[in-house]
């Protein structure tokens, strides 16, 4: 399933959202797979926005679920990320 996020030191502007694909997901978290660019450091903590598709920008009625996370662990070679729900 696509997922778009964003940092939390981060204002939230379309520029700032990065995106990525949930692997798996379980009731504590999820692995997400992203661009290379777009994997965060360990303790980041960041915002999942999960909207019915991709879009080129969000209004507040397409997003359908917004969960707050912890980066918990990285995986630069493989391009996947371990978010814990918060």
């Amino acid at each position: 399933m696509p997922v778009t996020f964003f940092l939390k030191e981060k204002n939230c502007n379309m520029a700032d959202y990065l995106f990525g694909w949930t692997k798996d997901v379980s009731a504590d978290g999820t692995c997400i797979h992203a661009k290379l660019s777009h994997i965060p450091l360990v303790d980041s903590q960041l915002t999942l926005l999960v909207a019915s598709e991709i879009q080129n920008r969000f209004t507040a009625s397409d997003i359908s679920v917004q969960i707050k996370g912890q980066v918990v662990w990285n995986d630069n070679e493989n391009q996947n990320f371990g978010v814990r729900f918060i």
